[in-house]
């Protein structure tokens, strides 16, 4: 009888703990700037994109991974990558991006127009891999 219970407790114990282990892909705290990209320009490797800000890496402010780039996902459907802003122009702001996973280098080049879109700038990686746009 005493087993017994003790394998109830583990069993119980257990399944517990899995059952956390999921809840915790569920990411709550999803910071991003909201953006329109008003005009595009793709390019070998890269794409140009207007917005209303220009993403220049900054060393003072960097990620839960050191990272001290922007990241950027479509608020469109049709694109589920994360793309890398690398560098901006302040005064035009352009800001030069790269994609950054296998699914966006699938996307680049893209075959409609995104101009007109918003698109949702995070600075913590974490927060762009675990959040939608």
């Amino acid at each position: 009888m005493k087993y017994l219970f003790i394998i109830l407790l583990l069993i119980i114990s257990c399944s517990e703990k899995e059952e956390y282990i999921l809840d915790i892909s569920y990411y709550e705290n999803c910071d991003f700037i909201e953006e329109e990209i008003y005009e595009v320009d793709l390019f070998e490797g890269y794409i140009t994109l207007e917005m209303n800000s220009a993403y220049v890496p900054d060393f003072n402010f960097t990620d839960s991974l050191l990272s001290d780039y922007y990241y950027l996902k479509f608020s469109n459907d049709s694109l589920k990558g994360i793309y890398v802003i690398t560098d901006a122009n302040v005064r035009y702001k352009i800001n030069k991006v790269q994609p950054y996973d296998s699914v966006s280098f699938i996307e680049y080049p893209f075959s409609f127009n995104i101009s007109g879109e918003k698109a949702c700038v995070y600075l913590d990686l974490l927060k762009t891999e675990n959040c939608d746009c």
